[in-house]
């Protein structure tokens, strides 16, 4: 097991300026809540890479000793992604430890501020270093221009960003996997679980972004779907000083629960703000995993976070995170993210194991992860045609405990796979265990009467 970080500065930032080109971006799902915000194309990002990558095409790859997997990881240097991202490469790391791997190397690189440098860090990982695997950042941003400047054919891209935006049109590249929960199944899962055991009408609230928009807009249309009604929606951005106003917003509806889609830092002005609200607010929250992420922000609200019930992927994460610690030496911030790092080691390993990833090319490569299962922190996972995450969930809550908060499993949701949105190979999903159970409720119910 090999480790090794290269930083690069150059003047790539002169060949990017005045490409980005702005669109309106939509949910499939049948909204236009999404902000205007600058996307690249695939042309424009490959015209700027070439500049780029020009410089690495004539120098032969670095020789090894033996032959490795080299995989690569873009990570950023702001300051609550940069913390995702190394709680992401330790989970990896974990994994090569505890199986003794020494057929695979990681090089990082530096996104730069405000990942100004993405696209020479792809340029060298993919140009001069000729990895087989990339990790993409966990921003927005990061995760499009390595899915426009990955030479097809060539490498296999592990997209870390949950948006569904990122799986539709000219996004959908074969070698593209993600193995974290997107923003669908982040979110809707949770709504007839809601209807059931917290009431008719929900308050949407959240971060005024392409994640919290996303989770927000599929919880409204699982909500819906399962016979709910809103009361409002208000998303908001916000550094935490002022949640009065929407505390006012949320105590002058009827909703019987409030979903909201925040996490890092406006979760915990968020939850510590509605625990400290007088006079009180008298409705329960809910919301995505990221709201009570162990061990951040959970940790830093205090007892904020207890009770709270929010979607579930990994199982003891304290412990998991406890253990990531222990041995990479490690702060992890973000246990799901480490074990999203993990799964991520797990797939390397078994290609590896396989043959697959020895040669230059992807496609059996690709053929091979299509049909791979995994059995890691998260339980067992496998991709569907999309190549994205089919995942075991569930509602979770956290409590007090005598080694600190204590993850209790309230209800299992069964396997959640995602809908279609744009790739084309999946189509609309079959419904969870717990939706067929309350169809199945609800006709009862209708027959009695």
């Amino acid at each position: 097991m090999t480790f090794r970080t290269e930083v690069t500065r150059n003047q790539a930032e002169r060949h990017r300026r005045d490409l980005r080109s702005t669109v309106r971006s939509s949910c499939d799902a049948g909204n236009d809540r999404f902000p205007e915000r600058p996307l690249l194309t695939r042309r424009a990002f490959l015209i700027a890479a070439g500049a780029v990558a020009g410089s690495f095409l004539l120098r032969r790859p670095e020789a090894h000793a033996q032959f490795k997997i080299l995989v690569g990881f873009i990570v950023p240097e702001d300051t609550a992604f940069a913390a995702e991202a190394e709680s992401l490469i330790a989970g990896f790391e974990l994994f090569l430890m505890e199986n003794k791997v020494s057929s695979v190397e990681i090089l990082k690189k530096s996104a730069g501020s405000n990942g100004k440098e993405t696209l020479t860090g792809l340029a060298e990982l993919v140009m001069k270093h000729e990895v087989r695997f990339l990790v993409s950042p966990p921003t927005l941003s990061g995760s499009e221009k390595c899915i426009h400047g990955i030479p097809p054919g060539k490498v296999v891209l592990f997209v870390t960003n949950p948006a569904v935006r990122l799986v539709s049109g000219e996004m959908c590249i074969p070698g593209a996997f993600r193995l974290g929960a997107n923003t669908y199944q982040s979110a809707r899962p949770l709504a007839p679980w809601s209807l059931t055991n917290l009431g008719r009408k929900v308050f949407i609230t959240g971060v005024d972004d392409s994640q919290g928009n996303e989770q927000a807009d599929f919880f409204a249309y699982g909500f819906e779907r399962a016979g709910g009604q809103f009361a409002d929606r208000e998303m908001v951005r916000t550094d935490g000083k002022d949640t009065e106003p929407l505390l006012n917003s949320i105590r002058k509806s009827n909703a019987d629960f409030v979903f909201a889609s925040f996490r890092g830092g406006t979760a915990e002005a968020f939850l510590k703000a509605v625990q400290s609200a007088s006079p009180g607010l008298g409705k329960p929250v809910v919301g995505p995993e990221s709201l009570t992420c162990y061990p951040e922000p959970l940790t830093s609200m205090g007892d904020a976070g207890f009770g709270v019930k929010t979607l579930g992927t990994l199982r003891d994460a304290a412990a998991f995170a406890r253990k990531v610690e222990k041995h990479t030496g490690t702060r992890v911030t973000n246990a799901v993210r480490a074990a999203e790092g993990y799964d991520t080691a797990s797939i390397v390993f078994k290609a590896a194991e396989s043959g697959n990833a020895a040669n230059g090319e992807t496609e059996n490569l690709i053929k091979f992860i299509e049909q791979t299962e995994i059995d890691g922190p998260r339980g067992k996972i496998r991709f569907d045609k999309n190549h994205e995450p089919i995942l075991d969930m569930f509602v979770q809550q956290w409590e007090s405990g005598k080694r600190g908060p204590r993850q209790r499993i309230v209800q299992e949701l069964g396997t959640v796979p995602s809908l279609d949105f744009g790739c084309g190979r999946v189509g609309f999903p079959k419904k969870t265990d717990l939706e067929l159970q309350d169809e199945k409720r609800r006709e009862e119910q209708s027959d009695e009467k």
